[in-house]
Parts: C-alpha cells; sequence; structure tokens
C-alpha cells in the first residue's frame, strides 16, 4: 500500500513537472503584421487671362465707331478644374455722341464703349461709379459654374473679341481709355458649405480670398 502511494506520488510529480515544462515552453506562436502608408499630392489652381489679338492689334488714335479687339479668355495652367471669373471695368464720361443721321445728342454721363458679353458668361454683380461701371461674370451654363479642366480655355468674354467706341463728338476725351480686366479662379469641389455652384454663391465664397480691382 505504501508502495503504491510513493508510486502515486512519482507519477503526479512527473506529470506536473511536464506541464511545468509545456507553459515555459509554449513561446512559438504565428503573428503577423500590416503597415499601410497614405500618399497624397497637393493640386493648385493656376491660370493666365490671354488677350492675344488686343495684344497684336493697334491701340492708337482710335476714332468714334471703330470696332477694337478685345479678346480676352481664361487658361486653366494648374493641375486641378476651376472655376472661372472675371472683372472688367468699362470706362464712361459726361459726352455728347452723335446720332445716325449725324446730329448731336444731349450730354449724358454713359460708358464709352459699346460691347455684349457671350452667352457662357453669366453676370453675377456690377457696381457704378463716376468715371467706371465694373462687372463680374462667372463662366456658367444653366445658372451653375462650369467647371474648366487642366490645360482648357474659356470662351473669349466679349462677343466676336469685339468692343466698339462710342459715336463721340470730337473734342471730348484728352485722356487714354483703359478697360481692364482681372480673371479668377477657385477649385471646384468643397467650396460651398451647402454643395452650391451657383455663380452668385461661388462668388461670395471667391471674393473673400482675392483682391479686386474695383
Amino acid at each position: 500500500m505504501l508502495e503504491k502511494k510513493r508510486n502515486l506520488k512519482k507519477i503526479i510529480v512527473a506529470v506536473a513537472a511536464v506541464a511545468v515544462m509545456l507553459v515555459g515552453g509554449a513561446s512559438a506562436y504565428f503573428t503577423a503584421t500590416d503597415i499601410k502608408t497614405n500618399t497624397w499630392t497637393v493640386g493648385n489652381v493656376d491660370i493666365e487671362l490671354q488677350e492675344p489679338a488686343y495684344d497684336a492689334g493697334n491701340k492708337d488714335n482710335i476714332t468714334p465707331n471703330q470696332e477694337l479687339d478685345k479678346d480676352p479668355v481664361v487658361k486653366n495652367t494648374g493641375s486641378n478644374e476651376a472655376f472661372i471669373f472675371v472683372e472688367f471695368s468699362i470706362p464712361k464720361a459726361n459726352v455728347r455722341t452723335a446720332a445716325s443721321d449725324g446730329t448731336a445728342n444731349a450730354a449724358a454721363l454713359q460708358e464709352l464703349f459699346d460691347y455684349t458679353v457671350n452667352d457662357n458668361w453669366t453676370l453675377v454683380s456690377q457696381s457704378e461709379g463716376t468715371d467706371k461701371n465694373t462687372y463680374i461674370y462667372a463662366y456658367a451654363a444653366d445658372g451653375q459654374c462650369v467647371a474648366l479642366a487642366p490645360g482648357g480655355t474659356t470662351e473669349v468674354v466679349f462677343t466676336d473679341g469685339k468692343i466698339k467706341f462710342r459715336n463721340l463728338i470730337e473734342g471730348q476725351i484728352d485722356s487714354a481709355l483703359t478697360l481692364p480686366v482681372h480673371a479668377y479662379a477657385i477649385q471646384t469641389s468643397d467650396v460651398t458649405q451647402d454643395g452650391s455652384i451657383a455663380p452668385a454663391d461661388v462668388w461670395e465664397i471667391l471674393s473673400g480670398q482675392v483682391t479686386s480691382v474695383q
């Protein structure tokens, strides 16, 4: 009986020792790890205002009713799509013009050039001054700004790339006349909080980011 107890004790000790060895030796596990690096390239919005016919044309000694080259277009030279706006000012003065039969009209404060704007440009705002009127147009269609792709060019602002000097009676203008055009661009995504791309809504954001020529 005593011998059986001794043998049982030996067995228990042996089993315990094996258990300790198993616990202490369980150090090899299947493991794995992985990593992913997110990379973005930063885009940019850039434009170039071009007036090829105006640059090449004659600008001196203009005469009443003369058609003049004025052909501003905007090219997207950046890497992102862009919404495009232009701002231009038309000089004005208190002058007399001649009617079609040659008779003189009464003097009036008026713009010194006649012009029309192409359909793809939508009026956003206008302001009147004593010496000029200033207009802001968006490149748009159907009440929405049009995204200009990288490398793309807008339609010319003024119809046929022309404006006409008013039929002024001689001797009323004794200084050079200027008609500045300023182009603006903004990214097409994540512009307005509600996602609107209506010209007035986009211009409200853009005008807070740039310096106007007004």
